[in-house]
């Protein structure tokens, strides 16, 4: 079987070297390119499997670089997984929307690249969900509620849209906003997205049940493939239905 190709697309060489090295250990052929717009040029002359994507480029960064791959009319086109440092975490939920289907913050660990890499090209893809526009209005608090009440209604696409602007408010509601991130990629089945949402919920806030019940369920449904384990939201109503099991 012919080994799966992979862009890695990242203006800083010493990066490129660490995860072509990494990468070539498990048998990936690995191509290079510095900026945005070397990697579009690459993509159209000869498409990979995968795109590893730095958002922070020059000359087109990686947001343009998946807004331009939404237009190209390649078939299948390739996956993508975004770098990003976690103060960019609001621009890596962006990227997902535009099709990304994992994001990875640096400094990369490079079993952590491989182990997901791997999961990435064997695993079935999903449609990415679709885009939004909803307003924000209110308090951290309301808006919260709002994004749950969205979520309750499986009303998806609003519910993503709305994290993604909550995302420059949620210093103080970290665990919250990790947790219900998490909820949203569960439902579009992008499993690890969910997983890594829920670990930094916790991360954030040891404390928090939602996101440690959240995080049994989804190890429950993989390992077993079913749970009793409801999803929590993290507010009154999961504690009235939660009681009432």
């Amino acid at each position: 079987m012919k080994p799966a190709s992979i862009l890695v697309a990242d203006d800083e060489s010493n990066i490129r070297l660490t995860l072509r090295v990494a990468l070539e250990t498990d048998g990936y052929l690995v191509r290079e390119a510095s900026n945005g717009r070397e990697a579009l040029e690459a993509i159209e002359k000869q498409p990979p499997d995968l795109v590893v994507l730095d958002l922070n480029m020059p000359v087109v960064d990686g947001v343009k670089v998946l807004e331009e791959m939404k237009l190209l009319t390649l078939q299948p086109k390739p996956r993508v997984m975004v770098l990003t440092a976690f103060s960019s975490i609001p621009i890596a939920v962006k990227a997902t929307r535009l099709g990304a289907v994992e994001f990875m913050e640096k400094p990369i660990n490079p079993t952590e690249l491989r182990q997901t890499v791997r999961s990435i090209l064997t695993e079935p893809e999903f449609d990415a969900a679709p885009n939004a526009d909803s307003e924000i209005a209110g308090n951290s608090d309301e808006v919260l509620a709002h994004i749950r009440a969205l979520l309750r209604l499986t009303d998806y696409s609003n519910a993503e849209s709305l994290l993604e602007k909550a995302a420059v408010r949620k210093t103080q509601h970290m665990a919250d906003y990790f947790n219900l991130l998490g909820v949203l990629y569960e439902a579009q089945r992008k499993w690890r997205l969910a997983r890594k949402c829920y670990a930094k919920a916790i991360a954030a806030d040891k404390q928090f049940e939602p996101a440690q019940a959240n995080m049994r369920r989804l190890f429950e449904l993989q390992t077993y493939g079913r749970s009793t384990q409801a999803v929590m939201l993290g507010d009154e109503a999961d504690e009235v239905r939660h009681g009432s099991r």
